[in-house]
């Protein structure tokens, strides 16, 4: 795992920028550093060692230096591949799994990228041709950022890494912060400025002296599955194995995060079955009963006897870290979990370079409480409207909610629910996802969030019904489609990149294997969730891994008490740093009206107060150092 930047001018490259670009990603590659210049190219790298740690160096050139490569991400199919080419009569240098991709591209031209199985984003340059290749792998495992400012582009794995090219970012882009607000992160190809943009996954845009050309070169096509319960059980079960060990090859220590839930858990057992050593796996618990499932991830690595390391949270540790995280953030982004997946990515790095995650199965099986929502909203929305407005809601709203306590967490649950009688299901779907109510609307003085929110809801879901056959057109599939290939890359995938390469740890996603996910995006509904079960499929397939307990408990997600501790802790520290603000794009005054109702105990508003927080923070930031 590595991190990539370069810059594509006709006129002229800078050294030291170049130099810049490359220190700002430090942290995605400690290990060693290389630029390198061709005509009007600049490439820059960062290498994590994972793969032929000696002479993997990049960037990796073909056998008479016309093609090379900056690459991050790792090809599963590497061997499969270099066997072929060497049958082709292609000769490495390297045993590392990046040199297939300058001699596939000898054979194949652009479309090379067709062949290749992993998580990657990297840039390719043919000096002869003086084209330059940026690539991003189809689930978007793998992030990578353009500028174009009309005179020069440039990339980067990361933005603030592109803030260093000197390129004009075109300023706020402000219909990006409406997503932002609506959803809690800006969905690709969107950033927070006009200029630069990100790549879709499955991306690939080709730039010369002729302009810049963009190719969607992997789109999601989902096959009807006529199989029995059973047969999706066997299935699924040999797809994921073949996942989990497609993910071991590795050169440096490997282990996984283990959270007590039921992925992580597959992931380890499948681990455990496949290694001759024991797993390393890594949990971090919390003071907070609400928050902790350190004893679970402990059950599960006594069942299967792992080398497992637990570390304790306390809330002041992870108070202190929130600036840590944030401050390196080119962008606002809301998923608090990005906090405590920087404290384990951090403690997990100490011990391994590589660690497994169960990342995806809930999108893919069903496994959030926004399904179960889903599934019963229907029978929701035959009460008759009036019933619902005049008796059902009233009375829950009124109830106190908050996460401090379990009854409290029912009742905030119980509220959110109350968003299924919406019968419009992509409208219905933003309302699961949303980070705040229509009266945040109020706060807001050109910005409309649910407006943005809702139209890009829908427009997926009209993406989603083009590649879903006809039979699994339901309204659960569909949420389903659109979390996997849209709020996966965007949101969970993008959190879990940030959180481990701030740590230089490279993490790694079985369940994200293009297989697993055709295949049980391929299954109906019914085989994933039941009145009385989620991720019913999955746990079939693997309940000879789990422990009894580990396999009938609730999920519970991982996240930290942020709407408590800004009633308390972080009172004056969030009061401070919105105050602070110099915008017009959002009104402080009615901000800091809800968040006395909030500290007051009136509402509870902790993710739309966290989505303002992070965003003030970003805004201050970027204004102080000129980049706004």
């Amino acid at each position: 795992m590595c991190g990539i930047a370069g810059v594509f001018n006709s006129e002229s490259r800078d050294q030291h920028l170049l130099e810049s670009m490359n220190d700002a990603l430090t942290h995605r590659g400690p290990d060693e550093g290389g630029i390198y210049t061709s005509g009007p190219v600049g490439l820059a790298h960062r290498r994590l060692s994972i793969i032929d740690p000696e002479t993997g160096r990049q960037p990796i050139f073909n056998e008479d230096k016309s093609v090379c490569t900056v690459f991050n991400g790792e090809i599963y199919n590497y061997q499969r591949l270099r066997k072929s080419l060497e049958a082709a009569g292609h000769s490495f240098s390297t045993n590392t799994d990046t040199e297939v991709l300058v001699h596939l591209y000898e054979e194949d031209g652009p479309s090379f990228v067709d062949r290749l199985e992993g998580m990657f984003a990297f840039a390719l340059w043919d000096s002869e041709r003086e084209r330059l290749l940026l690539v991003r792998d189809p689930m978007g495992i793998k992030p990578l950022v353009v500028a174009d400012d009309g005179e020069s582009v440039a990339f980067a794995s990361e933005l603030g890494a592109l803030l260093e090219s000197n390129l004009d970012n075109g300023g706020i882009d402000e219909a990006a912060l409406a997503q932002y607000f609506g959803l809690g992160y800006i969905p690709a190809p969107h950033t927070a400025f006009n200029n630069i943009r990100k790549l879709r996954p499955g991306e690939q845009i080709v730039i010369s002296e002729d302009g810049i050309k963009t190719n969607q070169f992997s789109t999601s096509s989902i096959d009807r599955r006529d199989v029995s319960y059973q047969e999706a059980v066997e299935g699924l079960r040999t797809r994921i194995k073949d996942a989990v060990r497609k993910r071991l090859m590795s050169d440096v220590p490997l282990g996984a995060f283990l959270s007590g839930g039921i992925d992580s858990s597959i992931v380890v057992g499948t681990m455990a079955n496949l290694m001759d050593e024991s797993v390393q796996t890594f949990t971090v618990g919390f003071d907070e009963d609400l928050f902790d499932e350190s004893w679970a991830a402990k059950e599960v690595a006594d069942y299967h006897e792992t080398d497992h390391t637990e570390y304790t949270v306390t809330p002041q540790e992870v108070r202190d870290t929130i600036p840590q995280v944030l401050d390196r953030l080119g962008e606002p982004f809301a998923d608090q979990s990005i906090v405590p997946t920087y404290i384990v990515s951090r403690e997990t790095s100490r011990d391994v370079k590589v660690a497994l995650s169960g990342d995806g199965a809930d999108e893919l099986f069903a496994g959030y409480s926004r399904y179960r929502g889903e599934y019963y909203s229907g029978y929701y929305r035959q009460i008759p409207p009036i019933a619902r407005n005049s008796l059902v809601e009233p009375a829950l709203r009124r109830l106190d909610a908050s996460r401090n306590s379990s009854r409290a967490e029912l009742v905030r649950k119980a509220q959110k629910f109350l968003r299924g009688g919406i019968a419009n299901t992509p409208d219905r779907h933003f309302e699961w996802a949303r980070i705040a109510d229509n009266e945040a609307l109020a706060m807001f003085k050109d910005l409309n969030p649910t407006d943005a929110g809702r139209e890009t809801l829908r427009r997926e879901h009209a993406r989603a019904e083009a590649y879903l056959p006809e039979e699994r057109q339901d309204d659960m599939s569909r949420i389903q489609a659109v979390d996997t290939h849209f709020g996966l890359p965007n949101q969970i995938l993008h959190k879990t990149d940030r959180a481990s390469m701030y740590n230089s740890l490279e993490v790694r996603v079985p369940f994200l294997d293009t297989d697993v996910v055709e295949y049980a995006m391929s299954l109906p509904a019914n085989y994933k969730i039941t009145p009385r079960k989620q991720k019913r499929v999955l746990k079939r397939a693997f309940d000879n891994v789990l422990p009894d307990q580990i396999l009938e408990r609730n999920k519970q997600g991982f996240d930290m008490p942020i709407g408590e501790w800004f009633k308390d802790e972080l009172k004056d520290e969030f009061t401070k740093t919105v105050s602070a603000l110099d915008t017009d794009i959002i009104d402080i005054d009615a901000v800091m009206d809800r968040f006395a109702d909030h500290t007051n105990g009136r509402r509870e508003h902790g993710k739309f107060l966290w989505a303002v927080y992070v965003f003030a923070r970003w805004h201050n930031r970027m204004t102080d150092k000129g980049v706004i």
